[in-house]
């Protein structure tokens, strides 16, 4: 099994032990899992570790050449998978190093697209097929962008958004994941956006996992667990109420500070023990006032203390987020309002060049039902013809222009076309 350079250095003797995800255990390593294990289920329980280097083993290939065997074999074609997106997968196969995973219901013909093409630019990548409907094409898009980014980072899997997570923390991880080579979970089920915002600044510094905080782990216990990961080579466990208890819980963190290579199993007693001696000691300590007692108040004071600054960190993050979404909103109805008004006013443009053109249509068409008129200019008074022109169309401001009826008469000479006026000198009878 190749590990390479990524996620995996340092960790081929990781200890192996029950771990509890609860909600937060990704969705695309089950689906990754049963494709590239022909539909065997997913253990649950194994560490992020243990997990990454089940999916980089099975999704290991190679192409042959005429000088050595292939290793693996493309992947068969989904329910999903037209037959020439299988043949561009078959071909995008070839330079890549990992197993490229059909297309699945959901993703759209341009996000297959887009993830072959990451495959091609990071070919030790593990990449997951886009999962809806909490990725669009957008945030999809991104993702693939960011894998390509990553390419110099072997066996790195960036897990897809999440439903629970917020398009912004999405693109905080993903912008943290251009810079890690750990498995960056999203933002838990059991974690405020101030609590994620902690993790992930931990995690950015940290050179392995750092799981989501667990339905019950206490604030404070939770930042220690995610401070101490900074210096431990193994992935620390969130806080396990159904393996230890609370007391039990921050020996174990202290256990992991001081063999900083070795993982403690939550409830693990008699490991824990053995690096930090037995409790009971310490109590006899304490009590021959060897070692000061710890102040329960104090550190219950610090704990409230610190839980009101989470309190009023979220409070600020909401509010934030809040103003944020509303921002949007008036900005999108003002939009549209630009819109409805440019169409409004389209319309009643349109409107004014139909009737326009409606006018004109009718001027021409009286124009063209007009008799010849045979005129004596001699004959006919100032008036009768001013009257006569307008009414054949010749505009009003050039007929009130002309001071007598001789300039009336070189006014329309200028539409002789349309006015079908004939000049003549003999005395002729005027309608």
């Amino acid at each position: 099994m190749a590990s390479g350079a990524g996620m995996l250095d340092d960790e081929e003797d990781e200890d192996l032990f029950a771990y509890t995800y609860g909600a937060d255990f990704p969705q695309a390593i089950t689906v990754m899992g049963s494709a590239l294990l022909g539909g065997r289920p997913t253990n649950t329980t194994l560490g992020p570790v243990q997990q990454l280097k089940i999916l980089v083993g099975a999704s290991e290939y190679r192409a042959a050449t005429p000088r050595r065997p292939g290793k693996g074999k493309p992947l068969p074609p989904s329910e999903f998978e037209g037959e020439q997106e299988t043949e561009s997968r078959k071909a995008a196969q070839k330079a890549c190093q990992r197993l490229i995973l059909p297309k699945p219901k959901g993703e759209t013909p341009d996000c297959f697209i887009r993830r072959l093409d990451a495959h091609r630019n990071a070919p030790e990548a593990l990449i997951a097929p886009m999962q809806t409907p909490a990725e669009d094409e957008v945030l999809f898009a991104k993702r693939c962008i960011a894998v390509k980014e990553t390419a110099e980072m072997p066996n790195v899997l960036i897990l897809p958004k999440t439903e629970r997570e917020t398009a912004a923390e999405f693109e905080e991880r993903l912008a943290a994941a251009k810079k890690s080579p750990t498995l960056l979970f999203p933002r838990g089920a059991h974690e405020s956006n101030a609590q994620w915002k902690v993790r992930l600044g931990f995690a950015a510094k940290c050179k392995r996992t750092i799981l989501p905080r667990s339905s019950d782990e206490p604030e404070r216990g939770f930042r220690d667990r995610c401070e101490a990961q900074l210096s431990c080579m193994k992935v620390m466990h969130p806080y396990d109420p159904k393996r230890e208890d609370e007391k039990s819980f921050y020996r174990r963190i202290e256990a992991n500070k001081e063999r900083t290579a070795f993982a403690f199993e939550p409830g693990d007693t008699k490991a824990i023990n053995g690096v930090l001696g037995e409790e009971k000691q310490k109590k006899k300590a304490e009590a021959d006032g060897s070692t000061p007692a710890p102040a329960a108040a104090d550190d219950l004071a610090k704990q409230m203390a610190e839980m009101a600054k989470v309190r009023e960190a979220e409070d600020a993050a909401e509010a934030a987020a809040a103003k944020e979404e509303e921002g949007k909103a008036k900005a999108a109805e003002e939009a549209a309002e630009a819109e409805r008004v440019e169409a409004r006013i389209a319309d009643m443009k349109k409107k004014q060049q139909e009737m326009q053109e409606a006018k004109e249509r009718e001027e021409k068409e009286a124009a063209k039902s007009f008799d010849v008129e045979r005129i004596a200019i001699n004959q006919i008074g100032f008036m009768p013809l001013k009257k006569l022109l307008m009414e054949r169309g010749v505009p009003k401001e050039q007929v009130f222009g002309a001071a007598n009826k001789f300039a009336l008469m070189e006014v329309a000479k200028k539409w002789a076309d349309t006015l079908k006026i004939e000049w003549v000198e003999e005395e002729v009878a005027v309608s």
